[in-house]
């Protein structure tokens, strides 16, 4: 089990921005005071222009924290990324507005795969205006208008253009460019490699069950910066879902400009979904357990994810993987609010809507192990929606269900009726943590590789209170 971990300071972080920095939502958000630090940590181990909230208009680190190594505070910055045409992160301060966030204890440090800034941030942007998170929009776009020098590029992002100027599509650009390797070895930025990473976040955005890798491959990303394009996408997608869930607990609105009155998303089941234990097969070289140093085995937290294929792929940015996994960790074993059968609960909810049938088969065995019957699981598998589930299941799956979409869907109306039953709002911060999670863990299992057959595989996360 995780500690809560208190906060030192209170400066507003990129998710306080993202979802309103309301008073309401701060209180809610302190509710899980770990969760604050690892988020902002996460953010700041992908995007590593500064350690405040605004990208750095000069080279190096920014001042105030470091990138921590460990559970411990901050050990000093930790190394930048080139970004192509605009600043790079080096030695010296930063001076992008915005205060500093005091040092943190989450684990991770910057892993350097190549992949620039600014591939990153126009990654981010093209997630940010299809959740229509004004907020964010304008935040990562920022970020990439720094690190380019120029606002072409965002302005074409943000008005779904084609980044080439040329071509109809992405994948066009990409090709054109596969040969300049020169961007792999430096992480320099060229129009080709940032095309490919804005239809790559489009794709997994919206369908990740179509999720592939052969525009990022095109355009010369090597496996490592694969896994890192994935997991900004990702991550950048549970930035915007989370932000969406609890601006709606704060506010009863989500901010996503959706209906209010719109009838609630469902999902469909079907025989594809089933518990009985599947393989997951990599689409790139995972690592080899003898390539795995302690860090990683750090990092990974457990014999069963070192063992796993999965978390072995990830293991190419140890960075991030870090901090994904102590996100994972909080967000569904802390004491307290939800009972851990219905966390699990959403994480199938949201693998049936995205179309994850490895995730859902994980964890739809967990919800019943825990839960201790697996007849209700079972028909939530087969039929979905409409399976009777019983009162308090049907709520937390729809609202689990309505923070999928892209944009999400959830209503005040959703979370009302969970409060009448009785869910404290404990427990509903952890229905979105665990909801918004799993926007990001099916986006990386669905691209990252497919399921075949039936093996020992699993996640790794032990099914006990």
């Amino acid at each position: 089990m995780h500690e809560a971990v208190p906060k030192t300071d209170a400066p507003t972080d990129v998710l306080d921005r993202f979802a309103g920095a309301t008073p309401e939502l701060a209180r809610l958000r302190a509710l899980r005071p770990e969760l604050i630090e690892l988020e902002q940590r996460a953010y700041e181990v992908l995007f590593p222009v500064r350690t405040g909230l605004g990208p750095a208009t000069g080279s190096g680190p920014a001042t105030g924290s470091g990138l921590a190594t460990g559970r411990g505070s901050a050990t000093g910055p930790g190394p930048g990324l080139a970004t192509g045409p605009g600043p790079a992160t080096g030695s010296g301060p930063a001076t992008g507005s915005g205060p500093a966030t005091s040092a943190r204890t989450a684990p991770g440090t910057v892993t350097d795969t190549g992949v620039s800034v600014a591939e990153r941030a126009a990654a981010a942007l093209a997630v940010a205006v299809e959740h229509r998170r004004a907020p964010a929009v304008g935040h990562y776009r920022a970020l990439l208008d720094t690190a380019t020098g120029e606002t072409a590029t965002a302005d074409r992002i943000i008005a779904r253009a084609p980044l080439d100027g040329d071509t109809a599509t992405a994948a066009k650009a990409a090709k054109a460019t596969a040969a300049t390797t020169t961007a792999t070895a430096t992480g320099a930025a060229t129009p080709g490699r940032i095309a490919a990473a804005v239809a790559h976040a489009r794709l997994l955005t919206h369908t990740p069950a179509q999720g592939g890798l052969d525009v990022l491959r095109a355009a010369g990303f090597t496996d490592p910066q694969i896994v890192t394009v994935s997991q900004t996408i990702a991550f950048a997608n549970y930035q915007m879902q989370l932000a969406a869930g609890l601006a709606l607990l704060a506010t009863g609105d989500s901010g996503t400009g959706t209906d209010p009155g719109a009838p609630s998303t469902t999902v469909a089941g079907g025989p594809r979904y089933t518990t009985d234990v599947l393989t997951w097969r990599p689409a790139i070289r995972p690592l080899a357990p003898g390539e795995l140093g302690e860090e990683h085995r750090a990092a990974l937290a457990g014999k069963a994810r070192v063992d796993t294929p999965y978390f072995r792929t990830l293991g190419h940015d140890l960075g991030i993987l870090a901090v994904r996994t102590a996100i994972d960790l909080a967000a569904f074993t802390a004491e307290g609010g939800l009972p851990r059968a219905e966390r699990e609960l959403a994480a199938t909810a949201v693998s049936l809507y995205n179309g994850c049938v490895y995730c859902a088969s994980v964890h739809a065995r967990l919800t019943a192990r825990l839960h201790g019957d697996p007849a209700p699981v079972r028909r939530f598998l087969a039929y979905g929606s409409t399976a009777v589930l019983g009162r308090r299941w049907k709520l937390i799956t729809r609202l689990a269900t309505g923070l999928a979409p892209v944009p999400a869907t959830a209503a005040g109306a959703d979370v009302e009726a969970l409060r009448e039953l009785g869910l404290t709002e404990l427990a509903l911060v952890d229905l979105v943590h665990c909801a918004a999670f799993f926007g990001w863990a099916n986006r990386l299992m669905l691209s990252l590789g497919s399921v075949e057959g039936e093996d020992q595989e699993h996640d790794g996360r032990q099914a006990t209170e």
